[in-house]
């Protein structure tokens, strides 16, 4: 080509097919405490297409098993770590391209460390009573279930499994401990979960100004709507949606509490609310996440909270998106009042307590009444956030759940 004309050489080379830009799909980072990620199984293959919410792999953590979505569209070109890899957070762990024979960027590997293979760890051998079987690392199991089979020195290979494909998850394993011979021992080391809850708690409260501003929430209007609508109309909305919803909504108004810290100085204000709710299990503590609250009707909230964590308590959660806050709602055991610790690198969590019984003033007159009071706390970086946005946030979050014909207009 005679590139006489600067400028036809210059649209040439930026429409050139192979300077158009490689995508990389990488290592998802769910948390502080996550270092690497392991590669289970891919769900594709190189030169298949793939859409934008597609679901590309099954990642396994510490805390659960993970389904990646794709958050591109296009052609899968390379497959950069496999199955059975694990690898370090943030690392490119395949390439995908807009057209099918377009030219692959190899540079887009040097943005992020290679991925480390290790090899698993082997299941403790069993007792002698039990004859040996074949390694059990190939073995489809939640993460729970693994966890679970360690403690109770059970044979996996040993049990069924009734999970998705035949995974085997918690129960099969309990189910499993009744029929087969336990080892008692006089003491036990933390699970690499409660290792890594450890770890990330102990970092946040000593890295982390924490402070906290509490309001109380009158449930009384919202929580006979709530249940009318399920006596009624068969919706059914916890008050874990109610709170999540509203806390959404609230955080559109004041976006700093919808935000994370980068490194000690950069602050990123997300243009998404992904609301993650902490939920416990036997094993400790995961965070479903469900993205966009801001942007879903409260009955399609309600059926996605419900479907995520019960995925969660199996040891299982789904997608690729991060919590940007926080809500724990401990009100369904009883407990009125507490302060949560912030996960980093979000702003701020949000502890909700019950609703219980109380007698209040009504307006401005001397009348009283008996209404259900529910005691809401926040705790927040005071890095990122004063307490006036504080008290802004959770004034907005309380004329929410008080005023019904707002939480009928989100339905």
């Amino acid at each position: 080509m005679d590139c006489s004309d600067r400028l036809l050489c210059i649209l040439f080379l930026i429409f050139l097919p192979g300077n158009l830009m490689t995508k990389t799909i990488i290592m998802p980072k769910y948390g502080l405490q996550q270092d690497e990620g392991t590669v289970v199984e891919w769900r594709i293959k190189e030169g298949d297409q793939v859409n934008k919410g597609d679901i590309l792999l099954d990642l396994e953590t510490d805390k659960a098993l993970f389904e990646y979505e794709s958050s591109e569209s296009g052609y899968i070109r390379k497959l950069v770590a496999q199955n059975g890899d694990v690898v370090p957070v943030l690392s490119v762990i395949a390439l995908l391209t807009d057209e099918a024979d377009e030219a692959i960027d190899e540079s887009a590997l040097s943005d992020a460390p290679e991925p480390a293979v290790v090899e698993a760890s082997p299941e403790p051998k069993a007792p002698s009573e039990v004859p040996p079987t074949a390694p059990t690392e190939r073995i489809k199991r939640s993460p729970a279930a693994r966890r679970r089979v360690l403690e109770l020195n059970i044979e996996l290979a040993t049990i069924t499994g009734t999970g998705p494909g035949g995974r085997i998850v918690q129960v099969d394993v309990e189910n499993a401990a009744t029929k087969a011979p336990t080892v008692t021992a006089g003491s036990s080391s933390l699970s690499k979960m409660r290792q890594a809850i450890g770890k990330t708690m102990a970092y946040s409260k000593s890295t982390i100004p924490h402070f906290y501003v509490a309001t109380e929430i009158d449930m009384t209007d919202a929580e006979t709507w709530r249940k009318n609508l399920t006596e009624t109309d068969a919706i059914k909305l916890s008050v874990t949606d109610l709170f999540v919803k509203a806390a959404a909504d609230a955080l559109t108004q004041y976006p700093a509490l919808n935000a994370s810290l980068s490194g000690d100085t950069a602050v990123i204000i997300h243009d998404t609310v992904n609301i993650g709710l902490a939920v416990g299990t036997d094993d400790g503590l995961v965070v479903p996440v469900i993205p966009n609250a801001q942007k879903i009707f409260l009955a399609d909230l309600a059926d996605e909270r419900a479907q995520r964590v019960d995925e969660a308590r199996q040891g299982k959660l789904r997608g690729d998106a991060n919590a940007t806050f926080t809500i724990s709602n401990l009100g369904m055991y009883g407990v009125t009042s507490f302060t949560a610790i912030v996960n980093p690198p979000e702003a701020a969590i949000l502890a909700v307590g019950a609703a219980i019984p109380r007698v209040v003033p009504i307006g401005d007159s001397m009348t009283i009444a008996v209404r259900q009071i529910a005691e809401a706390t926040l705790s927040a970086d005071h890095r990122l956030v004063d307490g006036v946005v504080a008290a802004q946030f959770l004034q907005a979050l309380k004329q929410n759940l008080e005023d019904v014909k707002k939480l009928e207009g989100w339905l």
